[in-house]
């Protein structure tokens, strides 16, 4: 069995104040993190994809939709953005290892 632990419990935006909680966690024995998705840059998350990897924490991520970007709305032009964030979220958890 593996544990993690989900970041949002210190922030939604990863940086660099968030390394001394990722070593501890490292420490305390923890085998990965789940990432807060919010941010969509793309080299944000390969910047700290590489960091994770060099600590040793695997990763899983965690994001969420709102009405104006809703995938499942009766809407097309709304779901459309829907998609396309979370294809853009795929490339960013790509990017980051998770």
């Amino acid at each position: 069995m593996k544990y993690g632990m989900n970041l949002l419990l210190w922030t939604g935006e990863m940086h660099d104040g968030m390394l001394p909680v990722l070593e501890s966690l490292k420490q305390m024995g923890y085998d990965g993190v789940e990432l807060p998705m919010f941010n969509m840059d793309v080299d944000h998350w390969a910047r700290w994809g590489k960091r994770l990897d060099d600590l040793g924490l695997k990763r899983t991520a965690v994001t969420v939709r709102s009405e104006e970007d809703n995938p499942i709305s009766p809407d097309a032009s709304v779901r459309a953005k829907g998609i396309e964030a979370n294809k853009r979220c795929i490339d960013c958890c790509v990017a980051g290892g998770a």
